[in-house]
C-alpha cells in the first residue's frame, strides 16, 4: 500500500502555493537485495525554473548511552544513496558551486524551466544485502530516512522526507554444518565423554514462526542425564571500545526428560518459536542483536552448547 509524506510548498502569494513537493512510497516496508520505489509529485502553478530534482535514501546509527551517543554525535550515516530525477548533479567541489551561483546572479545560469501542471517522477533506489535492519530497542536505534529534494535555479531549496522501514532478509542457499560451541558454567570448559549432534534444517526464521530439529546425545559411559533443555535467546549488543550486553532474552525453550537417564544415546525432536514482538538479528556498526540456539544438558558437571541462528522480520508483501 503506497504511503505518502506530507507535501512541502513554496507559496507565491498569502493563498496559493506556487510549487508543492510530495513524496510517496510503494509499501510500507522495504527487503535488502531488492528496491526501494515510490514516485515523487511536483505540483506547479506556473512555470518555474529548477536546477535539480533528486530522491534519496540514508540510513543512520545512534547507539544507547551518553558515551556512545557523544562518539557518534547524534547518529553516524552508515548508508546514502542518491538518484537524480531531473536537472544537473550537484557540484562537488566548492569552487563549482560558487561558480554556479555566480552565473546563477548573474543570469547566465536559469536551471530547467517547467510547465505548469503536474510532474511525476517515479523512482527506484537498490538496497544492498548487507544492510541491518531498521531497530529501535536496548541497544539504541537504526533508521532509515527518504528524501525528495528541488532546487529551484534562485538557489532556494525545498525538501521532504519520509521514515523507511527496512527488514533484512538472510540469504538461501547457505546452510552449512552446525558447530556447536560451549562454554559451560564459570566460563570454563569441560572434557566430557558426553557429545550432542543437532539437525537443523533451517537456520533462518521468521518472526513468529518456528525452528524446528532433532538431536542426538551420545552418552557412551552412560552418565546420568537428568533433562535437555533446548532454549532460544536474544542478546541486543552495543559494541565500541568495549563489548557491552545490554539485555538477554530467553524467549522459548522445549524441554526434554529421558525415559532412561543413563542410556547411551537420546533422541528426540524440538520446536521452538520466535515472537512476533521481539527484535530481528541485527548487525549493525556499533548495534547488534544475536539469537542463540542453546543446547542444556543436565548432567555432572553440566554441559552447555550453543549455536547462532538468524531471525528475520517478515517480507514485506509485493
Amino acid at each position: 500500500m503506497p504511503t505518502r509524506g506530507d507535501p512541502k510548498q513554496v507559496k507565491s502569494n498569502g493563498r496559493n502555493p506556487a510549487l508543492s513537493l510530495e513524496l510517496s512510497l510503494s509499501r510500507s516496508a522495504f527487503a535488502t537485495a531488492r528496491q526501494m520505489s515510490g514516485v515523487v509529485l511536483l505540483r506547479l502553478r506556473k512555470p518555474i525554473n529548477i536546477r535539480s530534482l533528486s530522491v534519496s535514501l540514508e540510513g543512520r546509527e545512534t547507539p544507547s548511552g551518553v558515551a556512545l551517543s557523544r562518539a557518534f554525535r547524534g547518529g553516524a550515516s552508515f548508508f546514502a544513496r542518491e538518484a537524480l530525477l531531473s536537472g544537473m548533479e550537484q557540484p562537488r567541489l566548492t569552487s563549482d558551486r560558487v561558480s554556479q551561483l555566480w552565473n546563477a546572479f548573474l543570469g547566465r545560469d536559469t536551471g530547467r524551466t517547467l510547465s505548469a501542471g503536474e510532474h511525476i517522477y517515479p523512482f527506484s533506489i537498490p538496497l544492498p544485502a548487507s544492510l541491518p535492519a531498521s531497530y529501535r530497542g536496548r541497544a539504541g536505534t537504526i533508521d532509515y530516512t527518504a528524501s525528495a529534494r528541488v532546487q529551484l535555479a534562485t538557489g532556494r531549496t525545498l525538501r521532504v522526507t519520509r521514515e523507511v522501514a527496512v527488514v533484512s532478509i538472510p540469504r538461501t542457499g547457505r546452510a552449512q554444518p552446525i558447530a556447536l560451541s560451549y562454554p559451560t558454567a564459570g566460563g570454563n570448559v569441560h572434557t566430557a565423554s558426553i557429545s550432542a549432534d543437532l539437525e537443523l534444517p533451517d537456520r533462518a526464521v521468521a518472526l513468529g514462526g518456528k525452528i524446528t530439529g532433532r538431536l542426538t546425545v551420545a552418552n557412551p559411559n552412560q552418565t546420568e542425564i537428568r533433562r535437555v533443555i533446548v532454549s532460544l535467546e536474544s542478546c541486543e549488543w552495543v559494541r565500541q571500545a568495549a563489548q557491552k550486553e545490554l539485555q538477554r532474552q530467553m524467549l522459548d525453550e522445549w524441554v526434554i526428560e529421558p525415559a532412561d537417564p543413563t542410556s547411551p544415546a537420546i533422541e528426540a525432536g524440538f520446536e521452538l518459536t520466535a515472537p512476533l514482538d521481539a527484535p530481528p538479528t541485527v548487525e549493525g556498526t556499533a548495534i547488534s542483536v544475536i539469537w542463540l540456539l542453546k543446547l542444556r544438558i543436565d548432567a555432572d558437571p553440566p554441559i552447555e552448547l550453543k549455536t547462532p541462528v538468524t531471525v528475520f522480520a517478515p517480507a514485506p508483501e509485493s
